[in-house]
């Protein structure tokens, strides 16, 4: 940003106008920024420029809420692995089972992602509906996101 110092400003006026042409120019006085000058066009241009700050924390609120609400299906499915009858429990498990082998077979998901889901289906019943609710050294949310019961209990 360019810079004049307020007796500069009063005396080249006409130099501080073709500078805020190109961008927001600071007056000066006392070596404190007292006044920006820009122009009709770039003011008009940073009033509908969005607040970007404003954006990224809807954003992370918007994310934060959406793994919430896949943790709480994660949680009632967690609950049909510990109480539903056997056969039941085993269709579900068997169920999401075939989507992991369906999502290595296409590559339609990544190979950490495949085998993270792989070695917690093998698992029995109990530990499964634990690590499908748990944090997984920070794979948790992002294996929810990526889950094979994506239509299991939905909101």
């Amino acid at each position: 940003m360019r810079q004049f110092t307020s007796t500069e400003a009063k005396q080249h006026f006409g130099e501080l106008l073709k500078a805020a042409e190109h961008g927001p120019v600071a007056v000066e006085r006392h070596r404190k920024v007292q006044a920006i000058v820009l122009t009709p066009a770039h003011f008009a241009a940073m009033q509908s420029q969005p607040d970007r700050q404003a954006e990224r924390r809807v954003a992370r609120l918007q994310q934060a809420m959406a793994e919430h609400e896949r943790l709480i299906r994660h949680q009632r499915i967690a609950i049909d692995l510990l109480t539903l009858p056997r056969p039941d429990r085993e269709q579900l498990i068997t169920k999401a089972r075939a989507t992991v082998a369906f999502w290595q077979a296409d590559n339609l998901c990544s190979s950490d992602y495949v085998q993270r889901w792989s070695d917690i289906l093998a698992q029995p019943p109990r530990h499964i509906a634990r690590l499908i609710v748990d944090d997984l050294d920070g794979w948790g949310p992002a294996l929810r996101s990526n889950s094979p019961w994506i239509g299991d209990h939905a909101p």
